[in-house]
């Protein structure tokens, strides 16, 4: 399974998984065939929160006008466009319509054929309800407490989401977001008082099993530096940087 492949199920996972925020009432989408535009009212001057995503440079250069008037008629005042590892195209597209590069966010996958299939040693917990895992993230976090608790609104969400608890305490999460034939991970996170002790390691190892019991080919995330070196231990590896290009309304 090649980078350029894992990229694409890892685009349509995460476009996905914006849409359960959107049906819970959080985001706002617009766009065009082949652009999702997504915006959070709620919070204008936050960039990171308004974003858009293309499947090719000619839906990007024709779904510009209609993404603009979607970002401006809300009152935003700056959104990024997401172009994936070496879609020289698409940011050609966009410099020309005066976006310019503005952070990158680390691509990672991996098809579970070509991983190991190593189980979890400590004891995980499924459960149906998002309660701990939104309360877990909100104290990993510190901010966001509204963002995060529309996850505990119904209906359930169509995830598979693992606690690792201790006396019955929660310490780590993460759920899984099937789409199609791909796993994709969010949300995984260890309390502070926990960490060193592979806890959110052990969570991820059991999302693995989980994909693979269900048939499942490859698994996508998008990482942060803090849990780049544990993925890469898993057996995932790097698609490349997805780099976000910005437009200022004015």
């Amino acid at each position: 399974m090649t980078d350029a492949e894992l990229n694409d199920r890892l685009r349509a996972n995460v476009i996905a998984f914006k849409h359960l925020q959107r049906e819970r009432g959080l985001l706002r989408h617009g766009g065009a065939p082949g652009v999702d535009a997504f915006a959070l009212p709620g919070y204008p001057g936050e960039v990171h929160f308004q974003q858009a995503y293309f499947t090719t440079p000619q839906a990007l250069a024709e779904g510009l006008p209609a993404l603009e008037a979607f970002y401006r008629g809300l009152g935003i005042p700056s959104w990024r466009v997401a172009v994936l590892p070496g879609d020289d195209e698409g940011s050609r597209v966009l410099g020309a319509a005066g976006y310019r590069p503005d952070s990158r966010i680390p691509a990672m996958g991996m098809a579970l054929a070509d991983a190991p299939d190593v189980p979890p040693t400590f004891p995980l917990v499924e459960t149906p309800e998002q309660d701990e895992m939104v309360d877990l993230n909100i104290r990993v976090w510190g901010k966001w407490d509204d963002i995060l608790t529309v996850w505990k609104q119904p209906p359930r969400l169509p995830v598979r989401t693992l606690v690792a608890r201790e006396a019955g305490k929660p310490l780590a999460c993460g759920f899984s977001l099937d789409v199609g034939d791909t796993a994709g991970v969010y949300m995984v996170v260890t309390l502070p008082e926990a960490r060193g002790r592979g806890l959110a390691a052990e969570v991820m190892r059991g999302l693995l099993t989980g994909a693979r019991q269900r048939g499942l080919a490859a698994s996508v995330l998008q990482a942060t530096e803090l849990g780049r070196s544990v993925y890469l231990k898993l057996g995932y590896r790097e698609l490349g940087d997805w780099v976000n290009w910005m437009r200022r309304a004015d």
